[in-house]
């Protein structure tokens, strides 16, 4: 018989147990060894002197034991070597078999990844491993005792031979605890034949508890430690097993630990050892499985980094959760209201952003934390698909930037990225990158802080740009950033020349950073920045252009890039005075560089299959830039361009077997089988709806019109090349009344699938407006079909069409029958028409309120013996409907840029003072009577005017800019008639526009009461383009008028402010009308009507303002009198700002205060000019102002 394991079990004499003290925690207190008189090491010392006299008494069995002696004397030695020795050995003896098994170079190649991925200090560290392990004992001595021990009192040998390698541990294994004896149940109390042999009387000991559980452990370990102590409850499994499947469901979700909610059944039947009841309970006393959001949240606060990361990778489990529900991949929880996840995504994303700089596991959590809630978590009404958005580029997104607070977040982020340079991880890098370009792509707004952040675009260069691995996402991300806004382009410029390197490298090592580069380069010359870098790289953008035609690139992306490129840059040299600095760029060097004839040269390398087609489109739309810059900037308006582009093209657009003519024809059936196919909808069905098709055929029309000749004022001879105009016409006919246009999304991003197809129908209008059979305008004759265009658009305006394009229209209008009282506004019979020219088609723009033109003249008019019988509308009511059609009409033209109808400022203001001159000659004993104190007829002429106003023709804090609403498209400011003009189709040649205007101020005099629109209207008629006579008339002959007239200059009717302030009025009678206005009573003049006067008298009076005219002694001698008169007259605040006055001309208008704000050397030498000029007294009174 083989040795026994375990020697004999010798029982020492036991001592009573001094059990330690109570300590609200639950374990025994700690106890520090200073505390101690003796160290451990004495204390072991003399237990075992005390101890070494003493023999343990030997254990007798208490039955005969089989004679089997023990060797008592040596100690029992183990060979057996331990399972972990067993399988260290295993897996050497394998690695050996694999290295010896490699090449050469797979051993380098592994000894370079050990090397990059631990350092290259990884061997000595492996070699002092090594050596630690041989200095290792290989044999273990037993602690078995010496005394001889009996068979009996040991294991069986079957169950000694097992080794530790033969017994299956289970993890994180439950303690099971011993199994109870079965007992007979109580008799049942019904049953009489029992027979009771009495009660017991004793004490009923207490019932053991079982082995491993909490009140085991503390009888056994801690026998004076509290039986309920509530610091340990956690510990109880009693709780959990005490929420019974009859409680009632939680009320808040719970999470586990990656953050997936836990169904409500589970919360009470989870076990303790997955560790979910690590928290408080819940406020019925009940520990729970799962965490609630508050548990994560504060987890996720903890000063320990491991709980800290936990709780981090749990809020990206609930952010990547609350995402798949909006998305509509998973159901919401009724625990989480709707409404409670806009504030759970801040909370989430606020405690992920305080963790992005942190280094380690914490550092990835956070990003994955901020990438889940910025990128997965879709936000706005309309959930739309990842790969869609992907695909949404030059719209924005519109999403509001109120989740995430970008003034720490961004910082935070340029943080994380250094982090990531010092200790990178590549899928960290990725969400970093991909933060940043959902953001860019929300609001021009978010990107404008992104681009402003400090040190956040360098870091993206130094971290995804200027490494080996440069990622071409990153240049995405900066052409995202440049598209936003032109400020952006800007501040991208200066970077710009890093990305060199992946256009001269050829070929690119990573042919998407060159794309990606040349897309960005494109955007910046849709501004016309950056432009001057064609020439100073013309041999490496040669070199490109050879290896785009010598090499047969994949789907074509380089070439369409390339193509793209060059069009913006031929745009940019066609006008130098575009580009920002001026002449980066210009024409002779395109000419030089020879563009188009590699453009031309690229169609021959081109096939015509279905993934040809874009390349195709990017080569048209390139030499259309270039046949249309050649007409503005070549010899003879481009004459032999042209000829040379239609002679290389035409025979492939007309020839049936030519490959433009291939490519078009095939567009045109894809398109046409897509319109067919395309059925309900959002944006996913468009993004993929023709693109390339519809991109082909745009490209193809823009070539042909740009082929035409510059002046063809009347019907073509001959087309410069052959294009299926019937299959077009065919195609576009179907299409503007294709059902999807119904569809179009009322709000969201998904419109911009839309603009190609607008894009298109746009393209052709042009194309067909050239076409001999199509004629331009309606001509006398075709009354009736224009009389049903009004007929039909009067319909469409309904309080349903109205409100769902915003437009606030009262109700009574409504009531009225609203617009269609106007069809009564037909036009004049055919014997006006053709006997008078202010009748006919094509209609002015001003032509929807005519109505107003039938009011003033109703005694004469024919219209008005025209009418119905129940004809009831009053003026008030015809005036309505003609204000709110005219806005419809605009508002209309201007959305669909028809620039051409759309209502200009001058028509708008005559057209209001038409409302007011209803008034003129009419005897009202009630002032509400009048038409133009309505309140709608108020609101309506506001409305209209509003567009035009100073503060809608500019954003900038100094009004100033061209005069035309940047809201409202005008025509060009040379083709724009003036007031007079347009007074003209109303007023006849024989009745000026300055008599109309002095009753219209006598009239204002008369009733107005300092009506604000009234008063408004009285100020454009006297701007400096103007004759002086208009100035003259209101601030001589009507001077008591100016103090009721309030108007600020943001309101005032025009595109510039400047055309009221130069040239500089020089005329003496207005001189003096600007001066009583200013010093009587103190300044009786307010707002834009204050600034216009002192404007004149400042200007006239200091030399730094003053025009040359000429007539410099002249000038003289009018300044010293208007500065004398300004101090002797002036209050201290009028002498203050024209003092201190300031303007530039051309630099834009300064308004007050600004205007005020004089800097030191101005002021010292125009009190150098006040000494040499004034008096003592005048020197006194404006030296403090001038020091």
């Amino acid at each position: 018989m083989t040795p026994s394991l375990v020697g004999a079990v010798f029982e020492r004499p036991s001592t009573s147990a001094l059990a330690p003290g109570s300590s609200k925690t639950g374990f025994p207190q700690a106890q520090h060894r200073s505390q101690n008189k003796k160290s451990a090491f004495a204390r072991a010392r003399e237990a075992k002197a005390a101890g070494r006299g003493e023999e343990p008494p030997v254990v007798v069995p208490s039955s005969p034991a089989p004679p089997s002696v023990v060797p008592s004397t040596p100690p029992h030695v183990t060979t057996e070597p331990s399972p972990s020795d067993d399988w260290r050995a295993q897996i050497s003896r394998e690695n050996e078999a694999r290295v010896g098994a490699m090449t050469e170079e797979e051993r380098e190649e592994e000894r370079r990844e050990i090397l990059e991925r631990f350092g290259p200090g990884i061997g000595d560290v492996l070699k002092k491993v090594r050596e630690a392990r041989a200095a290792a004992p290989s044999l273990k001595t037993s602690n078995s005792a010496s005394t001889p021990v009996s068979p009996s009192s040991t294991r069986p040998a079957s169950r000694a031979e097992r080794k530790l390698r033969d017994v299956y541990v289970y993890e994180s294994a439950p303690p099971s605890p011993r199994k109870k004896a079965l007992a007979l149940p109580p008799p049942d109390p019904s049953d009489k034949e029992v027979v009771s042999l009495g009660q017991y009387s004793g004490k009923v000991a207490d019932e053991e508890p079982d082995e491993g559980t909490p009140e085991d452990i503390r009888r056994r370990f801690f026998p004076s430690a509290p039986a309920h102590n509530p610091d340990l409850a956690w510990m109880d499994d009693t709780l959990v097993q005490s929420a019974s499947a009859s409680s009632p469901p939680p009320s808040t979700l719970r999470f586990d630990l990656s953050g997936t909610p836990i169904a409500a059944p589970l919360h009470a039947s989870l076990p303790t050892h997955l560790g979910l009841h690590h928290h408080a309970p819940d406020a019925d006393g009940v520990q729970r499985a799962g965490y609630t959001l508050d548990d994560v949240f504060i987890t996720s606060r903890s000063g320990v980094r491991a709980q800290r990361a936990a709780g981090l990778r749990m809020l990206a489990g609930v952010a990547r959760w609350v995402g798949a529900v909006q998305r509509g991949d998973a159901e919401l929880d009724g625990a989480l209201k709707v409404a409670e996840i806009s504030e759970l995504k801040g909370r989430v994303v606020a405690a992920g952003i305080d963790a992005l700089a942190e280094r380690g596991a914490l550092g990835v959590h956070a990003v994955e934390v901020v990438w889940e809630c910025v990128v997965g978590w879709p936000s706005g009404e309309e959930a739309l698909d990842v790969d869609i958005e992907a695909d949404m580029e030059g719209v924005e997104l519109g999403v509001s930037n109120t989740a995430f607070p970008l003034a720490h977040l961004l910082p935070q982020i340029v943080a994380a990225l250094q982090t990531q340079t010092e200790s990178p991880d590549s899928a960290s890098r990725m969400r970093i990158l991909a933060i940043l370009h959902r953001l860019a792509r929300q609001t021009n707004e978010i990107a404008t802080e992104i681009v402003g952040t400090p040190h956040l675009i360098s870091a993206l260069f130094r971290t995804f740009l200027l490494t080996a691995s440069a990622d071409a996402s990153a240049v995405h991300l900066l052409t995202t950033l440049a598209s936003s806004t032109r400020a952006n382009a800007q501040t991208l410029v200066e970077p710009a020349d890093a990305l060199l390197r992946f256009v001269t490298t050829l070929p690119p090592p990573d042919p998407e950073l060159l794309i990606g580069t040349l897309t960005f380069y494109t955007a910046l010359a849709s501004y016309g920045l950056y432009a001057h870098i064609a020439g100073t790289t013309h041999m490496q953008l040669a070199a490109l252009a050879e290896y785009v035609l010598e090499n047969d690139v994949a789907d074509r992306k380089l070439s369409c890039a390339w193509a793209g490129l060059l069009e913006a840059w031929i745009v940019c040299a066609v006008d130098p005075h575009r580009t920002t600095p001026e002449h980066e760029i210009i024409w002779s060097q395109v000419a030089a560089w020879g563009w188009a004839a590699d453009v031309l040269a690229l169609r021959e390398r081109l096939g015509v299959l279905h993934d040809a087609w874009g390349t195709w489109a990017a080569l048209w739309r390139a030499e259309a830039a270039w046949v249309e810059g050649a007409r503005v900037n070549g010899v003879r308006t481009g004459e032999a361009e042209r000829a040379k582009c239609v002679e290389a093209v035409k025979a492939g657009f007309e020839v049936k077997d030519g490959k433009e003519h291939l490519v078009v024809a095939g567009a045109i059936t894809a398109f046409a089988q897509d319109l067919n196919e395309i059925g309900r909808g959002g944006a996913g069905k468009l993004k993929a709806f023709g693109t390339v098709s519809r991109r082909s055929l745009m490209a193809a029309i823009r070539l042909w019109l740009a082929c035409l000749p510059p002046a063809a004022d009347g019907p073509l001879s001959a087309p410069p090349f052959s294009l299926p105009f019937a299959q077009l016409s065919d195609l576009c006919a179907k299409l503007v009344t294709h059902s999807l246009w119904a569809r179009v999304p009322k709000c969201g991003p998904g419109y911009v699938f839309y603009r190609p197809l607008a894009r298109l129908l746009l393209v052709y209008l042009r194309l067909s407006q050239r076409l001999p059979d199509v004629s331009q305008d309606c001509l006398p004759g075709d009354e009736e079909f224009a009389l049903q265009i009004v007929q039909e658009i009067l319909e469409l305006v309904t309080p349903q069409w109205a409100h769902g394009r915003g437009l606030n229209v009262p109700q009574m209008m409504w009531d009225r029958g609203g617009l269609a009282r106007a069809t009564t506004l037909r036009l004049p019979a055919s014997s006006v028409a053709f006997s008078s020219r202010d009748y006919g088609l094509p209609l002015p723009r001003d032509w929807s309120l005519s109505p107003l033109d039938h009011l003033l003249r109703s005694g004469t008019s024919s219209v008005f013996a025209e009418l119905p019988s129940g004809w009831d509308a009053s003026e008030v009511d015809v005036t309505r409907a003609a204000l709110l059609f005219t806005k419809i009409a605009r508002e209309v033209a201007s959305r669909f840029s028809f620039v051409d109808f759309v209502l200009t400022r001058e028509e708008a203001v005559f057209g209001c003072m038409k409302v007011f001159m209803l008034e003129h000659g009419q005897a009202h004993e009630d002032a509400t009577a009048e038409v133009f104190r309505d309140t709608v007829v108020g609101r309506f002429m506001d409305d209209l005017l509003a567009p035009y106003t100073a503060s809608k023709a500019t954003t900038s804090e100094s009004v100033s800019g061209p005069p035309l609403s940047p809201v409202i498209p005008s025509p060009p400011p040379q083709t724009q008639p003036d007031l007079e003009e347009v007074a003209l189709r109303f007023l006849g040649p024989s009745t000026p526009f300055y008599q109309y205007y002095t009753d219209f101020v006598a009239l204002y005099d008369a009733i107005s009461f300092a009506h604000p629109t009234f008063a408004r209207l009285l100020l454009p008629p006297t701007a400096m383009r103007y004759a002086p006579d208009y100035r003259r008339h209101l601030w001589n002959d009507f001077a008591h008028v100016l103090r009721s007239v309030r108007t600020e200059p943001a309101d005032i009717l025009s595109g510039d402010i400047g055309e009221h302030l130069w040239p500089v009025d020089t005329d003496a009678q207005m001189l003096g009308a600007y001066m009583r206005a200013l010093v009587k009573d103190g300044g009786a003049v307010h707002g834009f009507l204050r600034l216009v006067a002192t404007h004149h008298v400042a200007c006239n009076i200091w030399p730094d303002l003053r025009e040359g005219t000429g007539r410099e002694q002249l000038g003289e001698e009018r300044a010293e009198k208007l500065l004398q008169a300004v101090v002797d007259q002036g209050g201290l605040e009028v002498l203050r700002e024209v003092s201190t006055y300031r303007q530039v001309r051309g630099e834009g208008v300064e308004l007050p205060p600004r205007c005020f704000e004089l800097s030191a050397e101005v002021k010292v030498s125009r009190l150098e000019y006040v000494r040499r000029l004034g008096g003592e007294t005048v020197v006194q009174r404006l030296e403090g102002l001038l020091r």
